[in-house]
């Protein structure tokens, strides 16, 4: 497998564990506007569950190109770490709003 194959499948992987995670956390708020809070909690563990599998792939694409100190960047790779940034702060922001339907 060439390292642009490589790197492709390490950035739909986290691409895949990002758009999870972000789904998730939504459904979470939605859960939350509705008063369904234990629910709401569960699906904000089940998005954090699965960008936490992002994250490792991503450490470990990191940890790689350090090892072989030969930077391989792609478009993919940049889009999914914007998704993984994106996935972060979805889910910063919906525990913010979870605060507030809760504390209604």
């Amino acid at each position: 497998m060439s390292k642009v194959e490589r790197l492709s499948e390490i950035a739909m992987k986290i691409i895949t564990c990002a758009g999870l995670a972000k789904s998730n956390y939504l459904m979470a708020l939605e859960d939350a506007k509705k008063g369904n809070v234990e629910e709401a909690q569960k699906k904000l563990q089940e998005g954090s569950d699965v960008f936490a599998e992002a994250h490792h792939v991503h450490a470990s694409a990191l940890s790689d190109e350090m090892k072989e100190l030969e930077p391989q960047v792609t478009l993919l790779l940049v889009h999914a770490e914007d998704q993984l940034m994106n996935a972060e702060t979805i889910k910063i922001l919906v525990q913010e709003l979870m605060g507030i339907y809760q504390a209604k």
